[in-house]
């Protein structure tokens, strides 16, 4: 099943003044934690970060109902009846949000020989392919995904919803800035559009300071809208006062309605190294996946890993 749909969130234009509710998760921790279940760890084909565990959640946009995703699947291993790769005790988890840490010790208890109902009525179950569901216990409102406890640290993040004015106007100009530094695209359809800054996140760590940012521009094509979405990373030395460097950028463009979606899940800090590691979820016309973008380097972040695609 998808994930919860980015597109209703509501465009920012720059450099109209940008105020509103930021998505702030709750920092309270429980001090007791289940410890993470142990589970042996196939072969490591999808270059999934294994200091973050053996499996990964994210919401299904219900309270108690969780898709367990299996970092190790792929498009050709992930089937869309079986049941076999689903875990089979239940595992304690960390849940994260944009705003940091939501809640410690849940737990998620997988439900085997269930499958979600198709998305429409042309699109039957067995046609499409879905991660195994289960149970989410100890949860609390606000967070996006979740990890097996212990194995990941929170870096929560500052929405330019909730800055100040001059601080979300002083954000919002550093990335239309960087988007200057990207080559132009060649579809002539979206030469001389400006961009709209649809969210944006400013973070900092003990050595590296930056900003996180869903961007997009659209045509005015009132029967075949087509929508540019870049999804953007900025970073600099952390209290440097210098240029944010750009380190990171994807590109999509299509149908408004079928365009690829970049959307961040949250900001973590992953094993004992601590790799500084966004969790995106991408958004498909019917389905999307999961990814793990890491900073590589000083000033450079890639794609560490992407999950197997879900959805019809």
């Amino acid at each position: 099943m998808p994930l919860p749909s980015a597109r209703a969130i509501s465009f920012l234009v720059f450099p109209l003044l940008l105020v509103g509710c930021g998505d702030r998760g709750r920092n309270d921790v429980d001090s007791t934690r289940p410890a993470p279940e142990e589970i042996t760890l196939p072969a490591n084909a999808t270059n999934w970060d294994t200091e973050a565990g053996p499996v990964m959640i994210v919401t299904r946009g219900e309270s108690d109902t969780v898709s367990i995703v299996l970092p190790q699947a792929t498009d050709s291993t992930l089937a869309p009846d079986d049941a076999s790769l689903t875990p089979t005790a239940d595992i304690g988890l960390d849940l994260f949000g944009r705003g940091g840490v939501v809640a410690s010790g849940a737990t998620v208890s997988p439900i085997r020989s269930q499958l979600p109902p198709p998305i429409s009525s042309a699109q039957p179950v067995g046609e499409c392919r879905f991660w195994p569901t289960g149970w989410l216990k100890k949860s609390r409102p606000g967070w996006r995904v979740g990890f097996a406890a212990g194995r990941v640290t929170a870096v929560p993040l500052d929405s330019i919803h909730t800055m100040s004015a001059a601080d979300s106007a002083a954000l919002a100009a550093s990335i239309l800035q960087n988007i200057e530094k990207i080559p132009a695209v060649a579809d002539p359809a979206f030469q001389g559009l400006r961009f709209r800054i649809r969210s944006a996140y400013a973070f900092r760590t003990g050595s590296v300071e930056g900003w996180i940012a869903d961007v997009v521009r659209t045509t005015n094509e009132e029967a075949n809208p087509r929508l540019e979405h870049l999804f953007l990373i900025g970073e600099r030395p952390v209290r440097s006062g210098a240029n944010y460097t750009l380190a990171f950028h994807s590109r999509t463009a299509g149908l408004e309605e079928e365009a690829e979606i970049t959307e961040l899940l949250a900001l973590v800090l992953i094993g004992s190294t601590k790799h500084l590691t966004a969790v995106v979820g991408v958004e498909y016309d019917e389905g999307g996946n999961l990814g793990l973008i890491e900073r590589a380097a000083p000033g450079r972040w890639q794609f560490r890993w992407r999950s197997a695609y879900t959805g019809c």
